[in-house]
């Protein structure tokens, strides 16, 4: 009689905890993707921004073309828990800015969302790079040059 009851409380024990270790687990593998594809977006951005400020693109249309190819390419087919990306490019005079947004797939959220109020599963991420300006730059390394010299 004493073996049964042992055996009866190591099962309900299990059917307890493994759900609750099973779904730890499913978070926490969704939890690093959600990382991984941050990672890479403000990455992708950031590169694609600074592919729209080489000093060979003399308009802005021509930075802004540059960018968003590159936006669009840099993030092609690396993202797991992503929906609905979109991207945006704005260039003016002193810099180049790459801005994606998308929406968050995690399981459980719309589980969740009926009970907690305020959540909000897209993500922002916008990086910005000046705009190289050749005569600029030139004068620079002339004053880093004579005060190297200096020294």
């Amino acid at each position: 009689m004493r073996r049964q009851c042992e055996a009866a409380y190591f099962t309900v024990e299990a059917a307890l905890i493994l759900p609750v270790a099973m779904l730890f687990t499913v978070m926490m593998i969704f939890l690093a993707f959600y990382s991984y594809d941050r990672c890479v977006m403000e990455h992708s951005a950031y590169e694609a921004a600074m592919r729209g400020t080489s000093s060979h693109f003399r308009t802005a249309a021509e930075a802004e073309t540059a960018a968003r190819a590159a936006a669009a390419g840099l993030v092609e087919g690396k993202l797991f828990a992503i929906r609905d990306l979109s991207y945006d490019v704005a260039v003016d005079a002193g810099s180049v800015t790459v801005t994606y947004h998308c929406g968050v797939d995690m399981p459980l959220v719309t589980w969740l969302g009926e009970y907690v109020s305020g959540i909000d599963m897209t993500l922002d991420i916008s990086r910005s790079a000046k705009r190289l300006r050749p005569s600029r730059t030139v004068r620079d390394c002339r004053i880093l040059n004579r005060l190297i010299a200096e020294k």
